[in-house]
């Protein structure tokens, strides 16, 4: 009689396990298994001593570990940084292109500022930027901000490497004639402007007085034509008119309510357009 190979004796033994419900062979199935892995223990404490061996996991690997985590996160941070520094240069760039051609005088020159602290003066705001003299800056120099858009002018306290920005809103500024440009004839050829008087109210915004039948309307664009001001202010925007109301004790005349354009909380960086050392 010809005997039957061991394994295949093992191998139908399996197959008869695999079709019994598992209950049945759940409380002697742990056991054997345990039985079964005491022969080859040996064999895979000798693979980990092994893979220690050839790849030790030591204190000191732990330690590079981790600090070439560290270095891969300060790079990354440094990169964002870059990136960031790359966005505030490109923003500038685009306000001095702005700013020059926007500009009245081919000799026109502009200093780049950052904002160091802000700060409520006279119903408006002062801003303190990082430079002065040194960089040319006088008293009376305006100051841009997004290329065309007047923030304020230059307070004569000018230092070596420091100066104040007075906003337009500032009872100091004074007086300051302008005019309006309808909001629809905004980018036309031909415009009918309205000549305007502004006046900071020392609340944060400009009034002028106009006539009730002129075209002014919330909206329209309020720029600087004033001969006390720089030539290369000529034009730009200083503020936007927010509503027109009635003057009671001047049934005729109205009074427009004009916001600055430039909101002195949100600017960072501003571009100084230098007179040459000359108070206008």
């Amino acid at each position: 009689m010809r005997r039957i190979p061991p394994i295949v004796i093992a191998v139908a033994f399996v197959m008869l396990l695999g079709l019994v419900p598992a209950r049945w062979v759940a409380p002697w199935s742990s056991d054997l298994s345990a039985v079964v892995w005491v022969p080859l223990s040996p064999l895979a404490h000798a693979g980990t001593s092994i893979r220690l061996w050839l790849r030790p996991g030591n204190a000191a690997s732990r330690e590079a570990d981790a600090s070439v985590v560290e270095e891969r996160d300060r790079y990354r941070g440094l990169w964002h940084a870059e990136q960031i520094k790359v966005q505030e240069l490109e923003k500038r760039l685009r306000a001095y292109e702005v700013a020059a051609k926007t500009s009245r005088g081919g000799d026109a020159k502009f200093a780049a500022a950052s904002v160091l602290t802000r700060s409520a003066s006279g119903g408006g705001f002062a801003l303190k930027l990082n430079c002065g003299s040194r960089q040319g800056i006088a008293a009376g120099d305006v100051v841009l901000f997004g290329g065309d858009a007047i923030a304020g002018r230059i307070a004569p306290d000018v230092g070596n490497v420091t100066s104040t920005v007075m906003s337009v809103a500032d009872r100091a500024s004074g007086r300051v004639d302008a005019y309006i440009t309808p909001a629809a004839q905004e980018g036309a050829k031909r415009t009918e402007p309205i000549s305007v008087q502004i006046v900071p109210d020392g609340r944060g915004q400009l009034r002028a007085d106009i006539d009730l039948g002129s075209a002014v309307a919330a909206g329209d664009m309020v720029r600087v034509r004033d001969p006390a001001w720089p030539q290369g202010a000529q034009g730009m925007r200083i503020g936007v008119v927010r509503e027109v109301r009635r003057k009671d004790a001047q049934p005729l005349r109205g009074e427009a309510i004009i916001d600055p354009v430039v909101d002195g909380s949100s600017v960072g960086e501003v571009v100084v357009r230098v007179s040459n050392g000359g108070t206008p």
